[in-house]
């Protein structure tokens, strides 16, 4: 009786071709051989074994459940999404975009209201968005910074277009230099009907940016010195132009002089989906879900493991 490490590489690869490029099915390869299909499973067994055939799952961007239970447990939140990333900065971006972008659409109802915030993951999650119910569509800051593809003016252009509803943007930066140039904007009649609409968003999706290290588009464009007061007071994160340390707490004045929603608005918020593509924002998505600010975050598998080593976060803190 023939042994079945004597068969050739070309008789192993013949047999492996058929059945996972063809899709023949094992009885069928056996008619053909002439074979037993118990002998053509132990000859597909010996071209994995062999390395004739090898196998690859490309899991990138895929929600692992079973992590993402345990995340939301942890950080004591309503639900979590953690993906699969791969290695790329831009490549996690898109991943944890895709999966927000599902979860968005799925959370949306025709006639809601939703808010936009701004940042590189939700500019790569808008890319992800087919089709969205008709909802009006309202941004929750001014713009940082020059970048027109990453604005959040163009954000919610790229939102309204696939929900068919109203957007109404902010023409308008997200800080300026002091609260009194602030309150003249902010009575500005486009800005002041954007402004109205943050008591009625029922929908809020939101960046994390970092302090500490600096992941944080924000901190970019503020001046040297007013970066280094600010970290010295103790900001490690940010969402929506809302300043936060470490503990979840407001840093106070500087929402002064921002055209965005407040922090007292976003907690009123019936769903916050919070999004963050880096392992090294795990400290900043950490302070922002000690605030009670968000409900929901989407993230990925490195930075759900870094969070996972930080303290468990107790519910109820600020929503």
């Amino acid at each position: 009786m023939r042994d079945m490490t004597d068969f050739s590489r070309h008789e192993l690869a013949q047999v492996a071709r058929r059945y996972y490029v063809d899709s023949a099915s094992k009885v069928e390869i056996a008619q053909e051989l002439g074979i037993s299909r118990f002998k053509v499973a132990r000859m597909l067994e010996q071209a994995v074994a062999t390395g004739i055939v090898t196998i690859t799952i490309d899991d990138a961007g895929v929600v692992d459940p079973a992590l993402s239970a345990r995340l939301r447990t942890h950080l004591g939140l309503d639900e979590c999404l953690v993906v699969q990333g791969r290695e790329t900065v831009a490549e996690l971006r898109e991943d944890v975009g895709a999966a927000a972008a599902e979860l968005l659409t799925r959370s949306l109802r025709p006639g809601n209201t939703l808010g936009f915030a701004w940042g590189r993951t939700l500019t790569a999650m808008t890319e992800r968005l087919t089709t969205l119910p008709p909802v009006t569509v309202v941004q929750l800051t001014g713009a940082v910074g020059s970048d027109l593809s990453d604005s959040p003016v163009e954000v919610i252009r790229r939102v309204s277009l696939r929900s068919g509803g109203d957007a109404h943007a902010i023409f308008a930066p997200l800080v300026v230099e002091d609260a009194a140039t602030a309150a003249t904007l902010r009575r500005q009649p486009d800005i002041a009907r954007a402004l109205s609409l943050f008591d009625r968003v029922d929908v809020a999706v939101v960046a994390i940016g970092s302090w500490d290290p600096p992941i944080s588009q924000l901190r970019e464009v503020l001046g040297r010195d007013e970066r280094d007061e600010l970290t010295a007071r103790g900001v490690r994160a940010e969402i929506a132009g809302i300043l936060l340390t470490a503990d979840g707490d407001l840093v106070p004045d500087f929402a002064e002089r921002c055209l965005s929603i407040s922090a007292r608005q976003l907690a009123r918020v019936p769903q916050v989906i919070a999004v963050a593509a880096e392992q090294e924002k795990a400290g900043a998505v950490h302070a922002v879900t000690r605030s009670g600010l968000v409900s929901a975050l989407v993230t990925e598998q490195r930075c759900a493991e870094a969070l996972l080593d930080l303290p468990a976060v107790v519910r109820g803190a600020g929503r």
